[in-house]
């Protein structure tokens, strides 16, 4: 597969009203890039599919009585009413939120025992003081590389606080947006929200959202998004299918709309909270909604902190409260020396062991490969009504899938008849007997329609002609339109 660029970071200053740029935008359309996908179970085997959206078809990942001995190890820490979560890779270490102040302390104490020397990435998610009323606590402790902020002004001490250690310890310094990429080690970070342009002036909708992926396991973290950044995320067309699913806002009613956890379509679901708090969170709607919807609910009011372990193709889940409880226990590994913040120093920091003990794992459903040669491209129409710059989405090609087996779409390519590649099909599976349109423009990605997200139009109006290849670069059909 193509390696993307390393994540690029420079030392340098800023604040939200005039952002300092360093983490470097990439491309923002989420269709996935162009692969050859030769024999699909070596891809599968390499964990090559963390680039591919994942398919629209099927019910969420359930759990299976294997156990997973994984390299990504997510900790939803327990920091009362406050959000904190871990995520250690190799030798990356994110954390996304510190907790409030009063439990600070508690989430450095649980870095410390997880053996965390060093933080290459701190998301502040918004400026609530649940969310960053421990970042002091957390960068007098470490080492920090870079600090990912949802760019919002606030006018509380305890984040200007934040920005001005920040600045005194000279740390990279970023301003969240949409469809930016991070790749830290294995781990790949998409940027789902805010947008570069702000939702009005709600702290709430204009927190960091991010798909984090690991092979073919994705992570929802929702930060304290509500329903109207929901209903924005659905129409992006960026994939967010996920395994797991950090709740918005502690589980308030607020957020975690039916539509959007119908899209998300996790296995589980957790949700930080403190216990008896004053909010009455989680809401008696949002739990009857991941209810119906079938979801496995984690909290950590009454399951503590919740660990889930991922190798990349199955995970599983372990907490605190469970039998055998989960324990942060000291590294019996080392991470690989790296330069911190410090010039001439360096730290070094560890992962926990893997536990042997057997817990619920969620894996990944097998993927049929179907037979090309039953897929053709059934119509298109490459000039649109009216004004075609206005209406991308006039612009289609219809594939149909004639055979008797579900087709893997993934790395097949449409190219217009000068051989361009115009669009790069995601982890999709077109069914027997059913047909899928390809639009030009945006839209929500469903088992009947995918997008191109293209801001111009992309074929001829007096003619042109659609070229499909599969992942190996055959071509499987042309098509002349107009």
């Amino acid at each position: 597969m193509r390696e993307e660029p390393p994540l690029r970071l420079s030392r340098g200053r800023g604040r939200p009203e005039m952002p300092h740029r360093l983490l470097r935008p990439r491309q923002t359309s989420p269709a996935a890039p162009a692969v050859l996908l030769v024999l699909l179970a070596l891809v599968l085997a390499t964990g090559c599919l963390g680039d591919l959206p994942p398919p629209f078809a099927g019910s969420p990942v359930m759990p299976s009585d294997r156990p997973v001995d994984g390299n990504l190890r997510v900790y939803f820490l327990d920091a009362g009413q406050g959000d904190s979560a871990v995520i250690l890779s190799g030798n990356t270490t994110v954390l996304i939120d510190a907790g409030d102040r009063e439990h600070g302390d508690d989430v450095v104490a649980d870095l410390r025992a997880l053996g965390v020397r060093r933080i290459d990435l701190l998301v502040a998610t918004h400026t609530h003081s649940d969310h960053i009323g421990g970042m002091q606590d957390v960068l007098s402790a470490f080492p920090v590389e870079a600090v990912l902020d949802s760019g919002i002004p606030h006018t509380s001490s305890l984040y200007e606080d934040f920005l001005d250690e920040i600045d005194d310890r000279g740390i990279a310094y970023s301003v969240a947006e949409r469809g930016e990429t991070i790749r830290l080690d294995d781990l790949r970070i998409l940027v789902l929200s805010p947008p570069r342009e702000r939702t009005a002036d709600s702290l709430n909708d204009n927190s960091i959202v991010l798909r984090i992926s690991y092979g073919t396991t994705d992570i929802l973290f929702a930060g304290d998004a509500g329903q109207a950044t929901e209903s924005e995320l659905l129409v992006t067309g960026y994939a967010l299918d996920a395994e797991v699913l950090k709740v918005a806002h502690h589980g308030s009613s607020d957020a975690t709309s039916a539509p959007f956890l119908s899209r998300v379509n996790p296995a589980v679901a957790v949700i930080s909270v403190g216990s008896g708090n004053d909010y009455g969170h989680p809401h008696d709607e949002t739990l009857a909604t991941l209810g119906q919807a079938g979801v496995t609910v984690y909290r950590t009011d009454r399951d503590g902190t919740i660990l889930v372990t991922s190798n990349g193709s199955s995970y599983s889940v372990r907490t605190s409260a469970g039998n055998p409880p989960l324990t942060l226990a000291p590294p019996t590994n080392t991470r690989t020396p790296a330069q911190t913040g410090t010039p001439g120093t360096t730290e070094t920091a560890g992962t926990v062991s893997p536990d042997d003990t057997p817990a619920p794992v969620f894996t990944l459903p097998s993927i049929p490969l179907g037979n090309g040669s039953s897929v053709s491209i059934a119509g298109t129409r490459f000039d649109a009504k009216g004004d075609d710059r206005l209406n991308l989405n006039g612009e289609w090609i219809v594939l149909e899938n004639t055979g008797d087996k579900g087709v893997l779409l993934a790395g097949w390519t449409l190219a217009d008849d000068t051989g361009e590649t115009l669009y790069t099909f995601p982890l999709y599976i077109l069914d027997p007997g059913t047909k899928v349109t390809v639009y030009t423009g945006r839209g929500d990605y469903n088992n009947t329609s995918l997008f191109m997200n293209r801001d111009a139009p992309v074929w001829g109006n007096s003619g042109d002609t659609a070229v499909l290849k599969d992942a190996k670069g055959t071509v499987i059909d042309r098509h002349a339109g107009g």
